[in-house]
């Protein structure tokens, strides 16, 4: 089968690519197909379960060409045929693994531009219920359909289709035509009494007229080899399983080591955070309760040092309460509530600032002006800001 003569007989061939026979002269410049010997690719029919999917009936496929064969699994390479018969094909391509090797090498510095290698019969114009044949010399190539072809030699041609007819007439699945281009071979066309031979394609109807390398052809591209891709890409993966692990555990050591770290900062801080607030009961504030450490303290420092107003007369009553009103209004806090008489101590204000650092400021400015100030209570006003209940004794008056 010339490649010129494929040419014409598949002018509504979908896949453009130009095709060459693998050794016939100098590929083509551009990207190519190339065809390689069909016979040194034969296609068998396996038995298959219809229940067998995907790898599962690669493997099976594999063994049972392996026991037909009597080939061992390193010498053979094996390719499903899917073509048109998709996820339930039944045929493989088998070819000798050294063989597919050396057509590989034979393609030298074109192999960058081949887009598939793949046996010669399948290059045939195709079309369900059409067997397609071409005659080159002493080679003969056929294509049964979209799903199954080979190339013999005349003499082993003949029995082939024999067989051929046979099994599609047992199967009702004869032919509705033949087409036969190049050279004419009257003994084995005699085999095609009663079916219509044809020898261009612009003779056959419509619905029979074929299309080269529309029915998954490529997918016996001897090119590749599409386990070894993913065994490879398989054992790429198994090489950054280990270091990824390795990454992994010592992103857990440190999370670990971090923790344990956290944690030990924190229970030092607790434990001298008692210390403190022990050895502040026991010097300064007595069993009182404690709302402000660092206030207090400074505030028992203070009356310690001080004991200003030991000697004068503390205000009380309304004295108390203008000298307090008098220093609030130099604060920014605002006054909610005045509470005072026999019952309450002083002059007891709630009051809202701005922050606890206002707050303090508030007390300091009381006890600038003479007054003594404590923090009752304090928190976080749900409107903002931050609420506390002061208690303002004392006072020189």
């Amino acid at each position: 089968m010339s490649k010129s003569r494929s040419t014409r007989t598949t002018p509504n061939r979908r896949v453009a690519l130009p095709l060459w026979r693998l050794g016939d002269g100098q590929p083509p410049a551009g990207p190519f197909i190339a065809l390689v010997p069909g016979a040194e690719a034969p296609l068998i029919t396996l038995a298959l379960p219809a229940s067998l999917k995907g790898v599962a009936r690669e493997d099976v496929a594999r063994r049972q060409a392996q026991d037909r064969l009597g080939g061992k699994g390193s010498a053979l390479d094996i390719r499903p045929a899917r073509l048109a018969a998709g996820d339930g094909w039944t045929r493989v391509v088998v070819a000798d693994r050294a063989q597919v090797a050396r057509w590989r090498t034979s393609l030298g510095a074109a192999s960058s531009r081949c887009r598939g290698l793949v046996p010669d019969y399948m290059a045939l114009p195709s079309a369900p219920g059409l067997w397609s044949f071409d005659q080159s010399g002493d080679r003969i190539c056929a294509r049964l359909g979209p799903e199954d072809g080979f190339t013999a030699e005349p003499a082993l041609a003949a029995p082939l289709i024999r067989q051929a007819l046979h099994q599609a007439r047992a199967a009702n699945t004869l032919p509705r035509a033949i087409l036969w281009t190049g050279a004419r071979n009257p003994t084995l066309e005699a085999l095609f009494e009663g079916l219509s031979v044809v020898p261009r394609a612009e003779d056959l109807p419509d619905m029979l007229r074929p299309k080269a390398m529309a029915h998954g052809e490529l997918a016996l591209d001897f090119a590749r080899d599409p386990r070894a891709d993913a065994e490879a890409i398989e054992t790429s993966i198994r090489r950054l399983v280990w270091p990824a692990i390795l990454l992994l555990m010592a992103a857990i050591g440190w999370a670990g080591a971090t923790m344990i770290s956290i944690r030990n900062d924190l229970a030092t801080a607790r434990a001298v955070e008692a210390q403190t607030v022990a050895a502040a009961r026991r010097d300064l504030l007595g069993a009182g309760p404690i709302l402000d450490l660092r206030v207090q303290v400074a505030r028992a420092l203070e009356a310690r040092r001080g004991g200003a107003a030991a000697d004068a007369a503390p205000l009380a009553g309304l004295d108390l309460l203008r000298a307090v009103a008098e220093v609030m209004t130099r604060t920014d806090a605002r006054v909610l509530g005045v509470a005072m008489g026999r019952t309450v101590e002083g002059v007891v204000l709630d009051t809202v600032v701005d922050d606890f650092r206002a707050l303090d400021g508030v007390i300091a400015t009381l006890e600038q002006a003479g007054l003594i100030a404590s923090l009752t209570r304090s928190g976080i006003n749900p409107e903002g800001g931050v609420a506390a209940t002061l208690s303002v004794q004392g006072g020189a008056s």
